[in-house]
């Protein structure tokens, strides 16, 4: 119930939160995480642009009425290249964090396990883990086994 009265949620399709079980609430908390995590990430990516731009705007030379405008200010090339190496360095990471949290997001990942397995069941690991476990042993591999069997149950008793 809201302060008017009205249950909007009920009309949006929302149900009663008290109804949802456990493993509904941990899935919308996870979500909720994952989407944090992109915004954040693209919040990040907007300030970054911006910080790159409000460095672009500085260095534009605009000469007042009785300069010239066919001489290039004073600069430090140095100065110059840090400058563009540091927007460069910071909107890549900032770009490229907002892409991965996005795609994680969208996938339904939280961490680098789930993402190994995932791409592990996409690129047909399984399906190869499988295989290799049903073919048959050649004799040297069953006598090392054996052997390694037998040796390990003798340190044991």
């Amino acid at each position: 119930m809201s302060n008017s009265g009205i249950n909007f949620g009920k009309y949006i399709g929302r149900g009663d939160p008290s109804k949802r079980s456990e493993a509904v609430l941990k899935y919308n908390e996870r979500r909720f995480y994952q989407a944090s995590i992109f915004y954040g990430c693209a919040i990040a990516a907007y300030i970054a642009s911006k910080i790159a731009y409000r460095g672009v705007v500085k260095r534009r030379y605009n000469p007042t009425f009785f300069q010239h405008n066919n001489l290039p200010p004073r600069s430090s090339s140095y100065n110059d290249a840090l400058s563009a190496l540091t927007h460069a360095t910071l909107l890549a990471t900032t770009s490229m964090a907002t892409l991965i949290s996005g795609t994680f997001w969208y996938f339904d990942i939280s961490n680098l396990h789930e993402f190994s397995y995932r791409m592990k069941d996409f690129l047909g690991g399984k399906e190869a883990e499988r295989e290799l476990r049903e073919m048959p042993e050649d004799k040297e591999t069953a006598e090392l086994s054996r052997q390694l069997s037998d040796m390990i149950q003798s340190k044991n008793d």
